[in-house]
């Protein structure tokens, strides 16, 4: 019985540190998703910007998207998007 106890707790701990990680957006993949770095190409609907890692991201932008500042080639970008691809936010660093 008191192995059940302890079983139940355990479980109760994991679960509930789990949905906090989850709800706090710092998980891999999940939504909240944060890209900083150089904008190389604005094209139509999509930006393409290039991280400190050299690794480029492509963004879909559209009417929903919340800009900050003007983005042009070779601007410093802070992009918050989704898993697919869609910039939520998109901030011009000064």
């Amino acid at each position: 019985m008191k192995k059940l106890g302890l079983f139940i707790i355990a479980i109760s701990m994991i679960f509930g540190f789990s949905v906090t990680g989850f709800a706090s957006g710092d998980h891999p993949g999940g939504h909240g998703n944060k890209t900083v770095g150089e904008v190389v190409k604005a094209q139509g609907a999509f930006v393409t910007v290039k991280d400190d890692h050299g690794k480029s991201h492509k963004f879909h932008v559209n009417k929903q998207t919340k800009l900050t500042g003007k983005i042009k080639v070779g601007a410093t970008v802070e992009v918050d998007s989704t898993d697919s691809g869609h910039a939520n936010a998109m901030i011009v660093k000064e």
